[in-house]
């Protein structure tokens, strides 16, 4: 996509113009020779010199079609804000969103908002003291999203704050990786591997594995930090066999003071790798917490999306499941999938609310740039994706008659739809782990290739990340430690 901008303020980098570009034009490179088949113009600059006033325009252009956009004067937020950066970012959002409207013949449900963590945002302001109404506003008319996103997003917030009321700066994570997979799902994007030359790798990395969390425990107790929530992730963790599982939740047990009120969850994932033994082994360890993620109750789609189970093997895992009393079970979903449809992903949601699921997440497509879906065919990046759009608002609707509420939600790029994904639970089953890690409201350390720690500072105004190696061969060739100097200097206790 060739870009043209021309900024004559001091706010808002190149790489904000390109985001927001992927808000309609999803997938798109930017690159100095491209074609220009799809364009976009940004101008913005001051009106005067207050900080209040900016003119913007904006040009969009996509096969052979063009609309144009603009945005000038004063504007009077539902929230004061000071001078400069977001009545800079208002104005050019605004001029984008109404060129797009214009050429594509539909708005974005976020607005012009490109971030990650829209709930981030609504809690900061509600936590300041504005109403859930004023918050709304903000979503609705200075950002330019839907009353259903600005509602979701405000319900969100509200629920996380009632979940983070008792938790102190002295409150951590911890997150441990398992970066395997029996195969790789055709949608997949995250950091995880499916072939025997890395499954050999398995007994090596839970060794290294195993000596990191030991280091780990001793840095938490060295910064007085006690841990609120432990979250064992991949991949799929549940590829271990049960002796492996034994001695990874042994390790953790030893390193970590895990007491009666630590959240501690396994992400099963894959439920054909869900055995009776495996189960015990993880229940018998004290994890109340487990995930088994379907992704579709249609055995047509899981074909279509390369995920090796059937739909019989996820009801199989349910069942076992229930024989070990796990305080808490979870279910994933994802809206979008190709060959799903209004009646097949109505009867996911259906299956899964009856198997008696306190936590279920409703993902919404998001087309990557390695995953195999991407080179299947055409119609995958699509920004309308009214069948995702329609899905995702049609699954709340549903969880929220079954007593099931949002509480945590985040978004992605390329996502079909410009959708988000969203953690839905009963009143008591939410996932603390999911909101410390996705608010960086607490510190959490992690362990395992692909994993990055997040230190938070206590008043929660600095981050700084200690980033493992990537793949599970460069983790066990590359000793980066796990970021104990970093912790130290960055708590002050050097």
């Amino acid at each position: 996509m060739k870009l043209f901008i021309d900024n004559r303020t001091p706010y808002l980098n190149d790489y904000y113009f390109q985001t927001l570009c992927l808000l309609y034009f999803p997938g798109e490179k930017f690159k100095a020779d491209d074609d220009g088949f799809n364009r976009a113009s940004f101008s913005l600059a001051p009106e005067d010199g207050s900080g209040y006033r900016f003119k913007a325009e904006v040009t969009l252009v996509s096969g052979g079609r063009s609309a144009h956009g603009e945005f000038s004067g004063g504007y009077t937020p539902q929230i004061e804000m000071p001078a400069g950066e977001f009545f800079a970012t208002n104005a050019i959002g605004k001029a984008f969103l109404r060129a797009g409207e214009k050429l594509f013949g539909f708005g974005l449900p976020w607005g012009y908002l490109s971030g990650l963590r829209p709930v981030k945002r609504a809690k900061y302001y509600l936590d300041r003291g504005f109403s859930p109404e004023t918050v709304r506003g903000l979503f609705t008319l200075d950002y330019g999203a839907s009353a259903e996103k600005a509602g979701l997003a405000v319900e969100t917030a509200l629920t996380e704050e009632g979940m983070l009321a008792s938790v102190s700066p002295d409150d951590c994570g911890i997150y441990v990786s398992i970066p395997f997979c029996p195969t790789r799902c055709d949608y997949c994007s995250f950091v995880s591997y499916s072939n025997k030359k890395l499954f050999d790798l398995i007994p090596d990395y839970l060794e290294k594995l195993c000596r990191d969390i030991s280091l780990t425990g001793e840095l938490v107790r060295e910064l007085g930090m006690r841990p609120r929530a432990v979250y064992i992730g991949g991949g799929t963790p549940s590829i271990l066999e049960s002796a492996q599982i034994d001695k990874l939740l042994t390790r953790i047990e030893n390193s970590f003071e895990l007491g009666a009120g630590t959240e501690y969850s396994f992400e099963g994932g894959r439920p054909d790798t869900l055995t009776d033994e495996k189960l015990r082994t993880v229940r018998a360890h004290g994890v109340d917490r487990i995930s088994i993620n379907p992704q579709s109750t249609s055995d047509s789609v899981l074909l279509n999306i390369g995920r090796k189970h059937t739909v019989k093997d996820f009801f199989d895992a349910v069942e076992a499941s229930k024989k070990y009393g796990f305080s808490c079970r979870n279910a994933d979903l994802i809206a979008g999938l190709p060959g799903d449809d209004e009646e097949s992903f109505a009867k996911s949601v259906s299956d899964v609310l009856n198997c008696g699921f306190e936590n279920i997440t409703v993902h919404t497509l998001s087309i990557k740039n390695a995953a195999p879906i991407r080179f299947i065919g055409d119609g995958f990046y699509d920004p309308r994706g009214r069948f995702a759009r329609e899905s995702v608002v049609f699954a709340r609707k549903a969880l929220a008659g079954r007593g099931l509420r949002p509480y945590y939600l985040y978004r992605q790029k390329n996502t079909v739809g410009n959708s988000e994904n969203t953690g839905f639970s009963l009143p008591g089953k939410e996932n603390l782990y999911n909101v410390l890690m996705m608010e960086e409201y607490s510190t959490v350390f992690a362990c395992g290739a692909g994993a990055i720690t997040k230190f938070v500072s206590p008043d929660r105004s600095l981050i700084a990340r200690h980033a493992f190696p990537k793949y599970p061969f460069e983790y066990l060739r590359e000793d980066k430690g796990i970021g104990r100097e970093e912790a130290l200097a960055f708590f002050g206790k050097t």
